[in-house]
């Protein structure tokens, strides 16, 4: 029974064995639409999501440049600046067969806005009936005075100052000689920013962060820095973490000046409250004697920097900017991309 069995399996198996032959053929003819449809979404979809954040690459990069460029005081030939910036950041995307047209750049209050577009040409999508899809990317970014930031050079001067410092020259020359106080016992003063209070002249030494671990003081618009104590208990000038190696390294950067509009405290350990940042060009330096009071050459000037404070929404857009006051004060401006919608 066992072999009559086998030997029957052995007769019929081929037989419909042979019946089914081309049904791979069949099952493929009927498969080749939705397979060509998977390829389409896997090879021409992540095409496009990959031009698009090439794309979006190149325009936040165009956006920060320019924004830098406004807060700087000329915006340049805002077209130039965004195409040649796309253009490098989409060759990857365009030696896939991607078309990149001119960006398009719009500039209103500080900020700017920078769209640029690309035609992708599908793969596979053709034999669907879609031969290319369109890939869009705006950026926006803004520039706005700083409102608060390291100070690496551990400076702060009077309103009084600054004025002085830009009615001497208007291009914003200047040779800063940081006393130990604000006032050195002097009464002078001069009106301040808001137009009625009096503000004392002169300058002053910062307390460095970190217990004067470091050279460069942090502040923030409308809170107050405290001098430097060991003016009067060393016969050092600075904190001893400025060194001149370090001080040197400045030279041809561009620091934040803190300016004050109000003092309080006794002298020696004055609180002087930050009213806005001035931007200065370190030129150089005359601190050959550390008991004599450093002088920093350079100027005054207006200066890009990237925002401080992480996002953009804790960027204060209110911050004081120098500039309303006299169209040739300069300004420190903090730049940064605006959140995407």
């Amino acid at each position: 029974m066992r072999r009559l069995t086998r030997a029957l399996v052995r007769r019929l198996l081929p037989r419909r064995l042979a019946g089914e032959r081309g049904a791979s053929a069949i099952a493929v003819a009927l498969l080749i639409v939705p397979l060509l449809g998977c390829g389409a979404i896997a090879v021409d979809v992540a095409s496009l999501y990959s031009d698009r954040t090439q794309l979006r690459n190149g325009t936040d990069a165009a956006a920060i440049a320019i924004a830098s460029d406004c807060a700087r005081g000329a915006c340049g030939n805002t077209a130039s600046t965004a195409t040649g910036l796309v253009t490098s950041n989409t060759v990857r995307a365009r030696a896939a067969r991607a078309t990149t047209s001119a960006p398009t750049v719009s500039v209103s209050g500080r900020q700017v806005t920078v769209t640029a577009s690309a035609d992708q040409a599908h793969w596979f999508a053709p034999l669907l009936g879609s031969s290319s899809s369109r890939v869009t990317a705006t950026s926006r970014a803004s520039w706005a005075p700083t409102s608060q930031g390291l100070a690496k050079f551990p400076l702060v001067i009077s309103w009084c100052e600054y004025v002085g410092q830009m009615a001497r020259d208007r291009n914003g020359n200047a040779t800063i000689r940081v006393n130990a106080t604000t006032d050195l016992g002097s009464t002078d003063t001069c009106t301040g920013p808001d137009g009625t209070t009096q503000v004392p002249v002169g300058y002053a030494v910062t307390n460095g962060d970190n217990g004067n671990a470091s050279c460069g003081t942090t502040s923030r618009i409308g809170s107050t820095v405290t001098q430097y104590t060991g003016m009067y208990t060393t016969s050092y000038r600075l904190p001893v973490s400025c060194t001149n190696a370090y001080l040197g390294s400045l030279i041809g950067t561009t620091v934040l000046v803190p300016i004050w509009d109000q003092v309080t405290g006794p002298v020696g350990a004055q609180s002087l409250r930050v009213f806005a940042y001035a931007a200065f060009y370190l030129e150089g330096y005359d601190y050959i004697n550390r008991s004599d009071d450093p002088a920093l050459v350079g100027r005054f000037s207006r200066a890009a920097l990237p925002s401080e404070v992480g996002t953009p929404a804790s960027v204060s857009r209110s911050a004081t900017d120098l500039t309303t006051f006299d169209p040739a004060y300069r300004g420190a401006y903090s730049v940064f991309l605006d959140p995407q919608g």
